[in-house]
């Protein structure tokens, strides 16, 4: 997700992981009590926690505050900003529509959304749904340019769209998440059936459901939510929720969550064929599946088929996650940035499926010196230009990347992995320059090694000077100073790290400078989690 924590993460007590071992039914309550106690607070952001099986709750707690300046507390009826788990709602929605003929699936997205750039032409309505349709994620454009994603309603965030000369694969040819999709889903909805999407939604899915607390912004009868909160440092500051619309815009709360899932077994508002569409995978142009359904991932936890949705902000973490053959489902929200919902809800489902699951991975009694692993230590790079960069420590390897910074212990002679309980990390040896990096089921990652470069005579100057891209209207200064680089972006100054042949990584972001014939350069191709490719124009060298 393109948002992290710091201080003010719920992290989990490892010696609890160790420990839940065999519990008896009656435990169980107090195994989750337990879990959560470090995380209560009568004076920080909470959450609201609950387990339902059969269609009832078997566990269901609140803590924390709603407001800190008010002090309201939050409780199981707690409306939240539940961000990405409103993407199913958006393609239920959008399931009435295609049921009544008046979308289609293979239709162009230019059909209903005209203004789109003829690049988005072959872009279609069921691309869309899952992610396979090369679009470029609104929310790291905008961070590309500086600016904070709270100043868009649903209006600019279009316009950045129809901005963009490019897409980050051909549509239908390979995977890529991307909250851009769903924003036009919810968009298509509005511009098909004539009322907004909180109307729609209101009269299809939440007033049947008897959700009396579930509503998409601009409903008449919108809840109040309880305020997000981003860690600073030991404190918390109130967050404006940056998505706004079908890419994660719903409010809703535990109690409705709880009716919502139990409709996925009884099917009474939408039928069997709504249950099917949401949960049907969606497949690339050459018949390729991929996991990713109408607003759900489809997985496994530990051997167990589950499906789900969790939802990052930078003052909100939430998490739904479904277990089908059991009939349990776990629901996590929390309006506090940082919160780690998704590691949480699993650790809560091992309670409550014990016996049912595989053991956690394990460290293989592998001497890692003599391994084979330290050899992967240096910089690797991606298809889509991500730079990964290892380093080995006395029995692991360390890895950072654009999906995030981890700690891998080997599980064979070919595989490292790391796993927390929510998540699993597994990287895999293909052979002394190739690896892959598997992460919780998405789709695997490829890296091929980069050379090394030694430094130019002179330094890092003959790079320094200014950059522009049309697509995201984004300047970007490049400067060396004593050895050393930096990319400006507005007020941001970010400090590069050479990755190889006029490679440099820096945050989230890997940057390829591009030479023409001459050798002088003539621009930067900047690559990221969910954006690739975006071209920046040298405009000046620096004086």
């Amino acid at each position: 997700m393109p948002w992290g924590g710091g201080y003010g993460r719920i992290r989990l007590p490892f010696a609890f992981l160790l420990v839940i071992g065999a519990l008896a039914a009656d435990d169980r309550t107090e195994a989750v009590d337990r879990l959560l106690a470090p995380f209560r607070s009568n004076d920080a952001p909470g959450c609201a926690v609950g387990v339902v099986q059969n269609g009832e709750f078997v566990y269901r707690t609140a803590f924390g505050l709603a407001d800190l300046e008010t002090r309201a507390p939050i409780t199981t009826a707690t409306p939240f900003h539940v961000a990405s788990i409103s993407k199913q709602f958006t393609a239920a929605a959008l399931f009435f529509l295609l049921e009544r003929g008046d979308v289609a699936l293979d239709s162009s997205v230019r059909r209903y959304i005209p203004e789109l750039p003829a690049v988005d032409e072959d872009i279609t309505v069921a691309d869309l749904i899952h992610h396979t349709s090369g679009l470029r994620d609104i929310f790291p454009l905008l961070e590309t340019a500086g600016r904070p994603p709270q100043i868009l309603d649903i209006a600019g965030s279009l316009k950045v769209l129809t901005f963009q000369n490019g897409l980050n694969f051909s549509p239908g040819t390979d995977y890529e998440y991307a909250n851009s999709d769903y924003l036009l889903l919810g968009l298509i909805v509005e511009r098909v059936s004539g009322v907004s999407l909180a109307d729609y939604t209101e009269g299809h899915l939440f007033g049947p459901l008897h959700m009396a607390h579930s509503a998409f912004p601009g409903s008449a009868r919108a809840p109040a939510a309880a305020i997000d909160y981003s860690p600073r440092g030991p404190q918390f500051r109130a967050s404006i929720p940056p998505l706004v619309a079908g890419d994660g815009g719903l409010v809703s709360s535990l109690e409705d969550l709880a009716l919502w899932d139990e409709n996925f077994y009884t099917a009474a508002v939408g039928g069997r064929r709504m249950i099917d569409f949401l949960q049907e995978p969606g497949r690339l142009r050459s018949g390729m599946p991929v996991r990713y359904a109408g607003g759900l991932v489809l997985g496994k936890f530990r051997g167990v088929p589950a499906i789900g949705h969790d939802g990052v902000m930078p003052g909100a973490r939430s998490d739904l996650v479904r277990f089908p053959f059991q009939h349990t489902t776990v629901i996590c929200l929390c309006n506090r940035g940082g919160a780690e919902s998704e590691s949480l809800s699993r650790n809560i489902a091992s309670i409550y499926l014990q016996g049912k699951l595989k053991r956690r991975l394990q460290p293989a009694d592998i001497d890692y010196a003599t391994s084979g692993f330290p050899d992967l230590a240096g910089v690797w790079e991606s298809k889509q230009g991500w730079i990964l960069r290892a380093w080995s420590a006395l029995d692991r390897l360390s890895v950072a990347s654009p999906q995030g910074w981890f700690e891998l212990a080997p599980l064979n002679h070919n595989e490292l992995f790391s796993d927390s309980g929510g998540w699993r990390i597994v990287l895999t040896r293909l052979s002394s320059d190739r690896i892959r990096l598997d992460r919780n089921g998405e789709p695997p990652v490829f890296y091929d090694r980069l050379p090394s470069a030694p430094p130019r005579p002179g330094g890092f100057g003959y790079l320094a000077g200014e950059y522009h891209s049309a697509d995201a209207d984004a300047t970007w200064q490049i400067t060396a100073d004593r050895g050393r680089i930096f990319a400006t972006i507005g007020n941001w100054q970010i400090p590069l790290y050479p990755a190889g042949p006029d490679r440099f990584a820096g945050g989230p972001w890997s940057l390829h400078f591009a030479f023409d014939p001459d050798g002088r350069v003539k621009g930067i191709e900047l690559h990221r989690s969910r954006l690739w490719n975006l071209w920046f124009d040298r405009v000046a060298p620096s004086n």
